[in-house]
């Protein structure tokens, strides 16, 4: 059986008898989304969601998206 802990609230997390890497947790404590970033030991790390928020992108991204909409 494997566990880490949450990086925020230090609780221990059950991941199943064999983790992989980039597997998802999800801490009940704290409500932390968290993913396996090490496997010997377990590690968990927050999941990086900056990809999924528009405002988060690259500058030039969003400049060239607002051009093509403005046409």
């Amino acid at each position: 059986m494997a566990f880490a802990y949450c990086p925020d609230c230090a609780s221990r997390i059950y991941l199943g008898r064999k983790p992989w890497l980039n597997q998802p947790a999800f801490c009940d404590q704290c409500e932390a989304d968290l993913e396996v970033v090490r496997l010997n030991p377990p590690v968990l790390d927050w999941v990086d969601e900056v990809a999924d928020d528009p405002w988060q992108q690259e500058p030039e991204l969003l400049a060239d998206a607002e051009l093509a909409t403005s046409d």
